[in-house]
């Protein structure tokens, strides 16, 4: 079952749409429910607003366990996941946005504002330059154009789970991958052929 998860950030449809495409309709559940997280065999981590708001409404609990607690446990039981945008940074320790707020602390680093750009946000097609192999992106050629919409970014403190980057006044991290866990800050489910290759590749993983 892939369960996408639900907290309130953001519409949800277009994920499930793009991801139901390769997985069927019966085998995707959309859930805030941290035990229905925990059963997941992949999870889907979407999110579209601010940082601080989502990590409060991560925090809220459900029964004994939050929707926080139910990521970090199948993160560290190696499911498979994927965080796409907002889910992405909080990934990360903290965040500018929000004043500071602390993430999940899965990757080490922060999430920063984009500084000496003309415009913010950052929105439209962009490439998207791999700098190593992934999963993800098996079977696609480099400097693909995906869509992006945002005005922060992943700072990583480990350059290793940098996957791939674009440049937008400066070069910056749009994918990343740890382990079982990989991020994109472009969203695939709206970027066309490519981005639904990306989540094909994404619920094909053993």
């Amino acid at each position: 079952m892939i369960v996408v998860v639900d907290y309130n950030a953001g519409n949800l449809r277009s994920i499930v749409k793009a991801v139901e495409i390769y997985s069927g309709r019966e085998n995707i559940k959309i859930s805030k429910d941290p035990e229905e997280v925990l059963s997941g065999d992949k999870i889907v981590f979407p999110g579209v607003g601010n940082f601080k708001s989502a990590i409060l409404n991560l925090s809220k609990k459900y029964g004994k366990m939050s929707l926080r607690d139910a990521l970090l446990e199948s993160i560290k039981n190696k499911v498979p996941f994927l965080g796409i945008c907002l889910g992405m940074h909080l990934l990360m320790e903290s965040s500018e946005e929000g004043g500071d707020s602390k993430g999940l602390g899965v990757v080490k680093g922060n999430v920063v504002k984009f500084r000496g750009v003309k415009k913010i946000p950052h929105m439209g097609w962009n490439s998207v330059e791999l700098l190593k192999d992934t999963p993800l992106f098996e079977g696609i050629g480099n400097n693909q154009y995906l869509y992006f919409v945002h005005s922060y970014h992943v700072n990583p403190l480990d350059e290793d789970v940098v996957v791939g980057i674009s440049e937008y006044g400066y070069k910056f991290p749009c994918v990343i991958q740890k382990e079982n866990v990989y991020g994109t800050q472009f969203h695939p489910e709206k970027s066309g052929k490519i981005g639904l290759k990306i989540i094909e590749n994404f619920i094909e993983l053993i």
